[in-house]
């Protein structure tokens, strides 16, 4: 167990900590890239990593080799980067984009809790993408959820608990530590159209920091992202004009969307007594 310091961390205060892990939880890279336009644009200053040698099998994460302009060759192992930022608003931030680990899920988790202690950090963002059953056509869809012990910290960011079941990533894994020591996390997942065979999706990028800076007080340039977002949306379009199969998959996708956006707005009489009666058992328990 071992970190690398790049440099010594100033004093930070009311720290949120946002996390974004490459792989599983990474559809379309949108939520890695997500933080790095964050990084990129603040110029927030990398001062740790963790170093890879016991978390991987590299026959399965492998290591990526790269030219440079002057015909030097690159070596690049599995990073897991933490970046600072002292904010001009008011929350301090600390950035973390990892790669999922193959291996010692808990030793690597208590790792990155030794950051968010030593900083005394308020609140834990963590961002994924996730392949989905949506149209590219429509809205596109961005959920969250917020696991607190603390009923004053859900009604301020009015997230619904979380309520998946099934197999977990590291994201999970960060939230159950985070939740034992009452530090509150929030999820924010992207979801990417399943069909769409692409390495990258600015559109979902786009609005995966739309979700995040309703969260953060952090002012963030959509400008060029907004760019490639448009010419992402606009060559997509030219490319299925042809494939009548996908056409017709998607019609139904939109008919499917279209009537859970509509149980949103008008939810069943259950729906609404049940939202009711945890409203009021949450009262009582005050």
């Amino acid at each position: 167990m071992s970190y690398k310091y790049n440099e010594k961390i100033e004093k930070l205060s009311n720290v949120v900590f946002i996390a974004a892990w490459s792989g599983w939880s990474d559809a379309a890279e949108s939520a890695t890239k997500s933080i790095k336009e964050i990084i990129n644009q603040t110029n927030a200053k990398k001062f740790a990593s963790i170093d890879p040698e016991e978390y991987y099998l590299y026959s399965e994460n492998r290591p990526y080799v790269s030219n440079s302009n002057n015909g030097d060759r690159k070596l690049s192992w599995p990073k897991n980067e933490f970046y600072y930022l002292k904010s001009k608003g008011k929350n301090d931030i600390i950035f973390f984009l990892g790669t999922e680990p193959n291996l010692k899920w808990n030793e690597y988790t208590k790792l990155i809790m030794e950051i968010i202690r030593k900083n005394s950090t308020e609140l834990i963002i963590n961002v994924g993408s996730l392949l989905s059953s949506v149209p590219h056509t429509r809205p596109t869809r961005v959920t969250a959820s917020m696991l607190s012990k603390d009923k004053n910290y859900l009604r301020k960011f009015n997230y619904p608990q979380p309520n998946y079941e099934g197999p977990a990533g590291i994201t999970s894994v960060l939230s159950d530590y985070c939740s034992n020591e009452n530090i509150p996390s929030i999820s924010i997942w992207g979801h990417a159209p399943h069909y769409l065979q692409i390495p990258h999706n600015p559109t979902l990028t786009l609005n995966i920091l739309k979700e995040i800076s309703k969260i953060i007080d952090i002012e963030i340039d959509y400008s060029d992202i907004q760019k490639d977002s448009q010419n992402f949306n606009d060559n997509l379009k030219n490319a299925l004009s042809d494939q009548n199969d996908i056409q017709k998959y998607v019609e139904k996708l939109e008919e499917r969307y279209d009537s859970e956006e509509e149980v949103k707005l008008n939810p069943e009489p259950k729906i609404i007594i049940d939202e009711l009666e945890n409203f009021l058992r949450d009262q009582r328990g005050q």
